[in-house]
C-alpha cells in the first residue's frame, strides 16, 4: 500500500498520541471525521498500523533499570533460545541481528539485583554460547 501525505500525517499523529479519538484526529489534521476513519481502517487492514501500545511514563522508567543484552547462541538452539527468553518477564523485546552476536534482547528490571538474576538465568539457557550487557544510563530521545 502507497502511503500518502494526509496518510503520514496520520501516522504521525498517532505516533505524538494514539489515544487521540478520531474527531480530534480530524480536528488537528483538517480532514472529516469520515475520511480519518476510513484512513485509519485501511491503514490497520493492510498492517501498517499493528496496534496501539502502552508506552511507560518516565516515573516508570526512573524507577527501573533497562539493560540491552547481545547474545550468541548455538545455531542447533537459537529457536529454543528465544523461546526461553519469550517466556522471561524481564524480556521486553528480542531481535535478532546481524553481525558478530544473534540476538539484542531489551530488559527491565526494578533493581540491581533482579536484573542481575535476569542475566544469570539468560546465561543459564542451554544453547547460550555468550552474553554482552549494557546498563541504560539515561534517555537522550525515543521517537517509539
Amino acid at each position: 500500500m502507497e502511503l500518502n501525505r494526509n496518510d503520514r500525517r496520520l501516522i504521525a499523529a498517532l505516533q505524538r498520541d494514539a489515544r487521540q479519538s478520531v474527531s480530534e484526529l480530524a480536528r488537528e489534521l483538517d480532514l472529516s471525521r469520515t475520511t480519518v476513519q476510513k484512513r485509519l481502517a485501511r491503514l490497520e487492514s493492510s498492517g501498517i498500523i499493528a496496534g496501539y501500545h502502552l508506552k511507560l511514563g518516565a516515573d516508570y522508567q526512573n524507577n527501573s533499570l533497562q539493560a540491552y543484552v547481545s547474545l550468541v547462541a548455538h545455531p542447533k538452539y537459537s529457536t529454543a533460545v528465544a523461546r526461553e527468553l519469550g517466556q522471561m518477564g524481564e524480556v521486553e523485546a528480542l531481535y535478532t541481528v546481524s553481525g558478530k552476536v544473534d540476538f539484542v534482547a531489551i530488559l527491565r528490571a526494578n533493581s540491581p539485583n533482579a536484573l542481575d538474576g535476569a542475566l544469570d538465568r539468560i546465561g543459564a539457557i542451554k544453547g547460550v554460547k555468550n552474553t554482552e550487557s549494557a546498563i541504560v544510563l539515561a534517555t537522550k530521545f525515543d521517537r517509539r
